[in-house]
């Protein structure tokens, strides 16, 4: 089965500034609080992370990565690594991004992409994938 290119996207204006909101995705105090339950992270550029999201049916699942790109109030990159997925799923270079637009004062376009190479798959998997990242940013906005 051959290896394909896959992007999700979603964009969300969040009425905070850009400042705020680019805090919420490099503190981890400020991290804990709508991204993650466990969050251990090196805020750097090649620093590592690692978060774990205790779910209601007592599930978790933990991701991995390494910061690519951090431009304050404006642009965040990262490698994703979620360590649940399978041999089968055969995923890789995958890379999330955070770019961050002020609208007007105090709102601002969040847009998350998600990039990876893997097999192709049904269309319904990126509607799953894109409300994860709904889920996502709807916490982080419930923050402002």
């Amino acid at each position: 089965m051959p290896l394909v290119p896959h992007t999700v996207t979603v964009s969300r204006i969040v009425a905070a500034a850009p400042a705020a909101i680019y805090a919420a995705w490099t503190e981890p105090d400020q991290m804990r609080r709508w991204y993650a339950t466990v969050v251990d992270a090196d805020v750097r550029v090649g620093g590592r992370y690692r978060i774990e999201l205790h779910e209601d049916d007592g599930s978790v699942n933990r991701f991995t990565g390494e910061y690519l790109a951090l431009e304050p109030h404006s642009r965040i990159a990262f490698t994703f690594t979620h360590h649940s997925q399978t041999p089968e799923d055969r995923i890789s270079d995958e890379t999330v991004t955070v770019t961050l637009r002020e609208v007007e004062p105090g709102r601002t376009e969040v847009t998350v992409t998600n990039s990876w190479t893997g097999p192709e798959f049904e269309p319904s998997y990126y509607e799953d994938l894109r409300s994860g990242w709904e889920e996502w940013v709807n916490r982080l906005e419930k923050m402002f």
